[in-house]
């Protein structure tokens, strides 16, 4: 009697012809780059995957209080995920998108959703007078921007890429 199992020399054989595949394909794989960017070039990059959350803190140079900006990464955008604020005056959000929240949880005034991505957004650093602007990107370090970047014009960007031209710079 015959058996239909594979012998141990093909499981062998397939499972090489597997990682074989895996291993051309991974550096081909499409994935979400997101970029930090000045006028001189790339601050920082990283594939991150689908649903990676950027964290933006600033203090709002007129309110004077703390603003927090959450993005999410999704085929090759940066949608605003959430943002809490302490304040709604001088331009901050008072109301909820059409499609989102307005939440309120004392000290922090929430906006969660409304479906708004983009490719690029600008984003005015401070310094440690006016801003003390921080990005954190899981799993690496906060960045404090307005230490390493005081008074910088970025673009935070977002692309479809393919993992082997997306390499890790300036994040730690």
């Amino acid at each position: 009697m015959t058996s239909d199992r594979p012998r141990a020399g093909e499981r062998i054989v397939r499972a090489a012809l597997i990682i074989l595949c895996m291993a051309a394909y991974i550096p081909s794989m499409p994935v979400n780059r997101f970029e930090i960017t000045d006028a001189g070039g790339t601050l920082y990059a990283s594939p991150v995957p689908n649903g990676a959350s950027f964290v933006t803190r600033y203090i709002h140079s007129v309110q004077l209080t703390p603003v927090v900006d959450d993005y999410r990464f999704a085929n090759g955008r940066i949608w605003g995920w959430e943002e809490r604020v302490q304040s709604n005056n001088a331009g901050l959000p008072s109301i909820p998108p059409e499609r989102g929240r307005f939440i309120m949880a004392s000290p922090w005034m929430i906006v969660r959703g409304g479906g708004e991505s983009h490719s690029v957004i600008v984003h005015r650093v401070g310094s440690a007078e006016f801003g003390l602007n921080t990005w954190r990107l899981l799993p690496f370090g906060e960045i404090r921007a307005f230490e390493r970047h005081p008074y910088a014009r970025v673009r935070f960007s977002c692309s479809i890429a393919k993992l082997k031209d997306s390499p890790v710079v300036g994040f730690e």
